[in-house]
């Protein structure tokens, strides 16, 4: 298997294999022992890319929808300029 380690990620990276593009973040908890937690499994690079978007901006909270929105777009572009 094979990795995407972009800097521009962050947390997250995607493992490449013959079939799919899998996405995942490494998560740190309180017990101090890092592990590797599955965002999902992709048929291509955009929809893994997509979906690491999604779930970078659904951890945090927002005060309005507008706020909510403009902060998924803009990781959505960050994301998008990487291909």
């Amino acid at each position: 298997m094979k990795f995407i380690n972009d800097p521009a990620l962050g947390d997250y990276f995607i493992q490449v294999d013959d079939l799919n593009y899998s996405a995942f973040i490494k998560i740190t908890p309180d017990s101090g022992i890092p592990y590797d937690s599955c965002v999902g499994h992709f048929t291509n690079l955009g929809k893994a890319l997509e979906k690491i978007g999604e779930h970078k901006v659904r951890r945090q909270s927002y005060d309005t929808i507008k706020e909510y929105l403009t902060e998924y777009e803009k990781i959505k572009n960050e994301l998008k300029n990487l291909i």
